[in-house]
C-alpha cells in the first residue's frame, strides 16, 4: 500500500509539471496567432479594394508593358516608353472628361500597332457630350506632346523632340472627322456631313501610305457614313440637337487644335532638322548617335 501511494504521489507532480510546460510553450504561440489574426482582419480592408483593381492593372498595365516590349525591339526602349506614355496621356483625356459627365468607362487597353482605347460602358446622352469626350483625348495628348517638346529643348535631348513630333502627328490624325476616330465624334456637335470629307482624307492617306490600320478604320467608319443617307428617328434627331453656343465653342476648340498641331509639327520638324534627326525615324537616329 505504501509503495502504491508513493508512486501515485510521484505521477501527480510530474503530470502537473508537463502541463505547465506545455502552457508556457504554447502561450506565446497563441498570442502570436491572435496578433496575426487581428493583423489580417485589419489588412482585409486594404487587400479587398486592391483586388478589385487587379483586373484593371492586368488589363491596362499588362497591355501597356506588352506594347513597350514590342516597340522596344523596333525603336529602342527610350522611344518605346515615351510613345506608350503619350498614348496613355491621350486616353486619360477621354477618361477624365467621360468621368466628368458621369459616364462609366473601362481602363485604357493598349493594342500593339493599333494604339489604345477606353471602352465606354454607357453611351453619351447627346452629341455635345460625345464631342466633349472625343476632344478630351487630343487636347490632353497635345499637352503631353508639348511637355515632351519642352523637355527636349531644356535638356537638348532630340529623342524628346522626336516623340513630341510623333505625338502631334498622332493627335492630328485622330482629329480626322470620320467614324470611329476622335474627330468623327467631335463633329457630331458641328455637322455630321463633315464625315464625308473626313472619309476622303482617310482614303487618300490609306492610298498614299498603305497601312492595314488605316483601311480598318475606313471599314469600321462605313456604318456611320451610311447613317447620313437614311432617315433619322425622333430619338436620333434629339441626340444631335446642339445649342448654337455649344456648336461655336466646339468649332473653335476643334479647328484651333488642328491649326496648333500643324504649327507644332512644323516647328518640331525644323528643330529636328537642325539637329540632323528625322522626325519619322522614331528615335532611331538619336540611338545611333
Amino acid at each position: 500500500m505504501n509503495s502504491q501511494t508513493q508512486s501515485t504521489e510521484l505521477v501527480g507532480p510530474q503530470r502537473e509539471t508537463f502541463l505547465r510546460r506545455l502552457k508556457k510553450t504554447l502561450g506565446p504561440v497563441a498570442v502570436v496567432g491572435v496578433v496575426i489574426a487581428k493583423f489580417f482582419a485589419k489588412l482585409k480592408f486594404f487587400i479587398l479594394p486592391a483586388l478589385k483593381f487587379l483586373p484593371i492593372l492586368l488589363k491596362s498595365g499588362g497591355t501597356m508593358l506588352l506594347m513597350i516590349w514590342i516597340y522596344t525591339a523596333m525603336w529602342g526602349w527610350k522611344f518605346a516608353v515615351g510613345f506608350v506614355l503619350l498614348l496613355f496621356v491621350h486616353e486619360c483625356g477621354h477618361l477624365i472628361v467621360a468621368k466628368k459627365f458621369g459616364l462609366k468607362v473601362g481602363a485604357p487597353v493598349f493594342i500593339p500597332f493599333m494604339g489604345a482605347f477606353i471602352a465606354l460602358k454607357e453611351a453619351p446622352r447627346n452629341a455635345w457630350m460625345e464631342a466633349c469626350v472625343g476632344i478630351g483625348g487630343p487636347m490632353l495628348g497635345t499637352l503631353g506632346a508639348l511637355a515632351c517638346n519642352s523637355l527636349g529643348e531644356i535638356f537638348d535631348a532630340p529623342v524628346f523632340i522626336a516623340l513630341a513630333w510623333f505625338g502631334y502627328f498622332l493627335n492630328l490624325f485622330n482629329l480626322t472627322p470620320v467614324g470611329m476616330l476622335d474627330g468623327g465624334r467631335i463633329v457630331t456637335a458641328l455637322s455630321r456631313w463633315l464625315w464625308l470629307p473626313g472619309l476622303a482624307v482617310l482614303l487618300w492617306f490609306g492610298w498614299k501610305f498603305p497601312n492595314f490600320v488605316v483601311w480598318l478604320i475606313v471599314l469600321l467608319s462605313l456604318p456611320r457614313i451610311y447613317s447620313l443617307f437614311r432617315r433619322r428617328t425622333e430619338e436620333e434627331q434629339r441626340y444631335y440637337e446642339v445649342a448654337p453656343t455649344q456648336r461655336w465653342t466646339m468649332s473653335i476648340l476643334y479647328f484651333g487644335l488642328i491649326i496648333a498641331l500643324i504649327s507644332a509639327m512644323h516647328l518640331a520638324q525644323n528643330d529636328l532638322n537642325t539637329r540632323g534627326v528625322r522626325a519619322h525615324g522614331k528615335g532611331r537616329d538619336v540611338i545611333v548617335q
